[in-house]
């Protein structure tokens, strides 16, 4: 397979790619990625092609969860911060854990990463669309070998075993992970 430039309007974009949360979560206003820019510009071009039927833009689960666990950790974390000195538990985990209800702090960023989602728009993998599948090899092998061939952690592996299941053979991040995968056509930035 293929690296790509994500950055380059001429790279042909596939028929159906995952998208990983790093790109995702650059498209954020404000985001302090430096390769921001080439990310909106990428999810433009993406979502003209999704809208002329030409794409389809796949989410999987890992990458949803990846997102929100990373708005709300972020948004813990400013919560426990303001906390005052005297009443700050020992890290923002803690504070969690004493008052489940500072997670309240980050549902504005869920629902307005939700929005930036819906308006690309991706669709997102469901469970039967992995599992209903005519690969015969069990999708924990499958993270497996993505992890000890291609040294990544176990949730990219995840996301390759899942686009590997929905017959996706190309991912686009902002990770330079990914670009050691050769089983796929990988979309990203130049290092």
């Amino acid at each position: 397979m293929a690296l790509h430039d994500l950055a380059d309007p001429k790279a042909i974009l596939p028929r159906q790619l995952a998208l990983d949360s790093s790109l995702l979560l650059a498209l954020r206003p404000g985001d302090d990625n430096p390769k921001a820019v080439a990310a909106r510009d990428f999810i433009r071009r993406l979502g003209q092609q999704i809208a002329d039927g030409n794409t389809v833009a796949w989410l999987p689960m890992p990458v949803l969860q990846e997102c929100y666990h990373v708005l709300l950790s972020r948004s813990l974390r400013r919560a426990w911060e303001s906390l005052p000195p005297a009443m700050r538990p020992a890290n923002w985990m803690v504070a969690y854990k004493q008052q489940p209800e500072l997670l309240a702090t980050g549902f504005a960023d869920l629902a307005s990463f939700d929005e930036i989602l819906a308006a690309i728009p991706v669709t997102p993998v469901r469970f039967a669309d992995i599992h209903a599948t005519r690969l015969s090899w069990p999708l924990e092998e499958r993270i497996r070998h993505f992890i000890t061939v291609y040294y990544l952690l176990p949730q990219d592996a995840m996301i390759l075993a899942e686009a590997e299941r929905l017959g996706v053979r190309a991912i686009a991040s902002l990770d330079s992970d990914w670009r050691r995968v050769t089983e796929f056509d990988i979309y990203t930035t130049p290092i």
